[in-house]
Formats: C-alpha cells, sequence, structure tokens
C-alpha cells in the first residue's frame, strides 16, 4: 500500500504539473466559447488541487493521531497539514500552483511516509501498519476516483476546444 500511495503522489504531481492553460497561439481567446472552456478547465484543476490537498489532509491527520505529540514526526505533519490548509484557502489556480509547488519542495527533504524511530518513536512494523490501515487506504482510493473524473473532463473541455476550433475553421472558410 505504501508504494501505491507513493505512486498515487507520483501521478498527482504528473496531473498537476501538465500546463493548466493552454497557449495563446492554441486558443482564440476572443471567442466566448474557448474562454468559457478554459474558465471551466481552470476551475476543474482547482477542484483536483482542492481534492489532493483535502486526501493529503485526511490521510496525514489519520497518521498523526497515532504519534506522541512529542515527536519530531507529529511536528512535521502538523505543519504538512498548515501549508495544506493554506493552500485549499487560496482562491486562484495559480496561487494553488504555487503553495503545492513550494509544500513539494519544503518537504521532500522530509520523509514523512517513511519511518526513522527517533522521529516516530514507532517501530518499522508499526510505522507500516499505520500507513496502510483501511481508512487510509479508502482515503488513498477516493483521490484516485477524482484524478479520474478530472482526466475525464479534462478531455472532454479538450474535445469541445477541437470541436469548436474546427467549427471555427470552417466558417471562416466558407467566407
Amino acid at each position: 500500500m505504501l508504494t501505491k500511495y507513493l505512486g498515487f503522489l507520483l501521478l498527482a504531481q504528473l496531473v498537476l504539473a501538465a500546463p493548466s492553460q493552454p497557449s495563446q497561439e492554441s486558443v482564440d481567446l476572443n471567442d466566448p466559447v474557448q474562454r468559457d472552456l478554459q474558465q471551466k478547465a481552470k476551475l476543474e484543476t482547482v477542484h483536483l488541487y482542492d481534492s489532493l490537498f483535502r486526501s493529503q489532509i485526511a490521510y496525514f491527520t489519520e497518521v498523526r493521531s497515532h504519534l506522541s505529540p512529542q515527536t519530531k514526526r507529529f511536528r512535521d505533519i502538523t505543519l504538512y497539514l498548515t501549508r495544506l490548509n493554506q493552500a485549499i484557502a487560496q482562491e486562484g489556480l495559480e496561487a494553488k500552483e504555487k503553495i503545492w509547488f513550494d509544500v513539494f519542495e519544503e518537504f521532500k527533504e522530509s520523509p514523512l511516509l517513511l519511518n526513522r524511530e527517533s522521529e516516530t518513536n514507532l517501530s518499522d512494523v508499526q510505522y507500516k501498519l499505520l500507513l496502510t490501515g483501511k481508512k487510509l487506504q479508502d482515503i488513498s482510493s477516493q483521490f484516485l476516483a477524482d484524478v479520474g473524473g478530472y482526466v475525464w473532463n479534462m478531455a472532454k473541455f479538450s474535445g469541445k476546444v477541437v470541436e469548436n476550433h474546427i467549427d471555427g475553421l470552417a466558417k471562416a472558410s466558407q467566407t
């Protein structure tokens, strides 16, 4: 399960790292349909970021609940949760992206999912069991479903952009 969770974090990182806005050359921003589709894609990406943040908050809150407040890992997770809540509080896509990448950079050196007994006061077996509990699996599964929905919606938006572009070319060639 731990490797699945790490994989899903990497998947989320790749999905969210994809350009969230089409290039100016590929989209006629004077076209109200294109502008509407671009706005819907931005909103969908904001929802995915918030889903990622909420999933991680739920996951790490559950992990933290089994740690002693005196441990370094408890404090690291508390700081991580604070950063994630700050990201959810942001309104715009660009602000969420910045916080996500800042959080990723800030915590890439902190092995929140790896056990160091001196930081958790738990044995490797205890920490592994903690990280792979049923509730945590459910949280991860829900996020994967959210990613699937995001990919589906973005594919639909892309299809509509292409359809609108082709319709615009057809109209232009008729005149």
